[in-house]
């Protein structure tokens, strides 16, 4: 008789113990009360095959089919936290689903178009989200790492920065140096929040909630309304800008390796001469300047 919702809270219990973010702990609830919440309250054990693949497919047609992968493939990892519980509980019903065919994009910004992305950056109203933009172009972070920077992650003496969790959590934590258009953004930052928000509560990028309480920026897309009154994109994606820096990195022949180390990817490991260097963050804030002057 144990419900979803009871599976869930195991899961999420599951997922602490391995030290995952709290934001992907927090996203599991989020996304299976959006697109499975009247099974919530149903015994695991009396949810179908057929159900689950007819609830992808209505998913896939309402949400996106990147949103319908993702709440069934929930749906899978909570079913098959409690079936290491439960020795009576059937085979995971998800095997009936034709999970779909999602493609990687990989689409960074042209050079050509590089300056008319830098004019609509500069037409944004807000300063702080005006910043958030350029601040991601010139570090390459993931969304998340970039709108949750905190001032104590700030090492302005040392020119670095810390993310304490990143994709992966705390084990994959990481200290990165900072370019020269990034510190003056920083320090612009620094200045100018207390004019919009007196009390940041310490956030580098701050924004407001639904409910008025100063957090920090919750979406990095800017979206603007149609001739039609629908939402459009006004700049590309936050992942685009990733994609951006690691192409420019690239192109100034930035060793692959260092990129990695800046963009926090994992290290080659098959490799026996490269599974020992570890770059120091001098040679590192060096490689910073290349892609930042290469991008200016």
């Amino acid at each position: 008789g144990t419900t979803l919702d009871e599976a869930i809270g195991w899961h999420q219990t599951a997922m602490r113990a391995k030290r995952s973010a709290e934001r992907s702990i927090a996203t599991i609830r989020e996304e299976s009360e959006r697109h499975l919440a009247d099974w919530l309250k149903r015994p695991l054990a009396s949810i179908t095959r057929q159900e689950c693949a007819q609830r992808h497919l209505r998913i896939t047609e309402r949400a996106g089919p990147y949103a319908a992968n993702r709440a069934l493939q929930h749906f899978r990892a909570v079913y098959n936290t409690a079936g290491r519980r439960l020795e009576e509980l059937p085979p995971s019903p998800t095997v009936a689903i034709t999970f779909n065919r999602i493609r990687r994009r990989r689409e960074p910004v042209t050079w050509a178009g590089l300056p008319e992305w830098r004019s609509r950056v500069e037409a944004i109203r807000n300063p702080i989200r005006r910043d958030l933009q350029l601040f991601i172009l010139f570090t390459g972070l993931r969304s998340t790492d970039a709108k949750t920077v905190r001032w104590e992650h700030v090492d302005f003496e040392a020119c670095t920065l810390h993310r304490p969790k990143p994709k992966g959590g705390e084990d994959r934590a990481f200290t990165v140096p900072v370019s020269t258009p990034v510190l003056e953004l920083l320090q612009r930052r620094r200045e100018q929040n207390h004019l919009l928000y007196p009390d940041d509560r310490g956030w580098v990028f701050p924004s407001k909630d639904m409910q008025g309480r100063v957090t920090h920026v919750a979406q990095t897309k800017e979206q603007r309304y149609d001739a039609m009154g629908r939402k459009v994109g006004h700049l590309p994606s936050a992942h685009r800008l990733r994609d951006t820096f690691a192409t420019a990195g690239h192109e100034a022949r930035v060793h692959p390796l260092d990129l990695k180390v800046l963009m926090n990817h994992s290290l080659p490991a098959g490799d026996v001469t490269e599974g020992y260097i570890r770059p120091s963050i001098a040679h590192l804030r060096g490689c910073c300047e290349q892609i930042a002057e290469f991008l200016q």
